[in-house]
């Protein structure tokens, strides 16, 4: 008998560890299902006592049927019954065992592939001998165990039960081995995965991913927009971390630097005004135009004027050189003192008799050389705007 023990637990163990081994689902204990299985077991009776019948250990296959009715409970029925003899007259019974239990499942709990699991159990034991002949006694105990997922619908079930029976107040117990095969299971939500966020790449670091980035090559901490283009606050196409002139008006051309374009022309203006004879001082009649001059200056503040004096060929060419000096310098004083300008902006010569520009010999051309030529010079700038 104990061979034959022997030899059904070392089946159904190493058909257990077999599947255990070759099965690489290693899937969870569902949380939900009813089952139906086989198994094998090997009682053992007190040792201080035989059996009732004179037994040592019975082997006892059988069958079990449950519901795991939620994560962590489950109940099933349990029966075994095999062929006996007695060790001490050889009389063939037959062994039965029938047990209820109600288990707790350690469902958060994983030994490797094994969920753990604890329970009580009561039942029956009963031995069944020639004729109407019985021995029967009330069993109850505790059951310890686990469980593992071998594939789809089988789960492998290992464990042991101390039993206290009723004959001779009597501690007892068995290890068991089974196979079940699932129906109906439920397994544990799946959380949700984690959605797949694509790798962000940004070459030059300003904060625009590459795929969207128009300017992929931005300079080390230069802010820039949406499109990943350093800014240009003025619009006027040169960003601001090279913009000089940050400021230009809407739609002026600008250089490199970002400042606007201007195109520069010479201005050149010469007024002319005459004086009496032997005398330096300015007729009233030219007082009008000295001031248009004086407006012309400050229209153009980078503009300088030179006063070039003049005589006619009366008198020594010494007397004429200082009196042309003179009247020059008669036509500056007006208008730093009367109009305001900057006397560092004008210039003064006596060309004396030197530079007719009439002839000296009637009285009208001699007029006319008396004069100081006012010659004004300055750059004219007009700002570009794109048409």
């Amino acid at each position: 008998m104990k061979a034959t023990t022997r030899k059904y637990v070392s089946l159904l163990g190493l058909a257990g560890a077999s599947l255990i081994g070759v099965s690489a689902q290693a899937h969870d204990i569902p949380e939900k299902y009813i089952y139906l299985g086989g198994h094998v077991s090997q009682y053992w009776f007190d040792k201080d006592e035989l059996g009732p019948n004179g037994y040592d250990t019975v082997t006892l296959p059988g069958l079990q049927a449950g519901a795991r009715f939620a994560p962590n409970w489950s109940a099933q029925l349990w029966w075994e019954r095999n062929a006996v003899r007695t060790e001490i007259t050889n009389d063939k019974s037959y062994a039965n065992l029938a047990l209820g239990s109600l288990r707790y499942h350690f469902h958060d709990t994983s030994w490797g592939p094994f969920e753990p699991y604890a329970g009580v159990t009561a039942g029956q034991l009963r031995f069944d001998r020639r004729g109407d002949e019985k021995d029967e006694e009330t069993v109850a105990g505790a059951e310890f165990g686990m469980q593992a997922r071998l594939a789809e619908h089988w789960i492998f079930d290992i464990g042991a039960r101390p039993l206290w029976t009723e004959w001779r107040d009597r501690f007892e117990g068995e290890v068991y081995a089974g196979l079940n095969l699932v129906f109906g299971a439920t397994r544990k939500a799946e959380p949700a995965p984690e959605p797949v966020v694509p790798a962000v790449y940004d070459q030059d670091n300003d904060g625009v991913p590459d795929e969207r980035d128009n300017c992929p090559n931005t300079p080390a901490g230069v802010a820039v927009d949406a499109s990943g283009c350093p800014l240009d606050t003025d619009g006027d196409g040169v960003p601001d971390y090279q913009d000089q002139c940050p400021n230009t008006p809407a739609g002026a051309l600008v250089d490199e630097q970002g400042c606007q374009k201007y195109l520069e022309s010479d201005v050149r203006e010469t007024l002319y005004v005459e004086f009496e004879l032997n005398k330096a001082e300015i007729r009233q009649e030219y007082i009008g135009e000295l001031a248009q001059l004086a407006e012309m200056m400050k229209q153009y503040p980078s503009a300088r004027l030179l006063l070039e004096g003049h005589t006619d060929s009366s008198g020594a060419a010494s007397y004429n050189m200082r009196l042309s000096g003179e009247r020059a310098a008669s036509v500056k004083n007006s208008l730093v003192n009367s109009f305001g300008i900057n006397p560092d902006r004008i210039d003064t010569v006596g060309r004396g008799e030197e530079q007719p520009i009439a002839d000296n010999t009637t009285a009208e051309g001699r007029a006319q050389n008396r004069r100081v030529e006012a010659i004004l010079r300055a750059t004219k700038r007009e700002a570009l705007y794109e048409e």
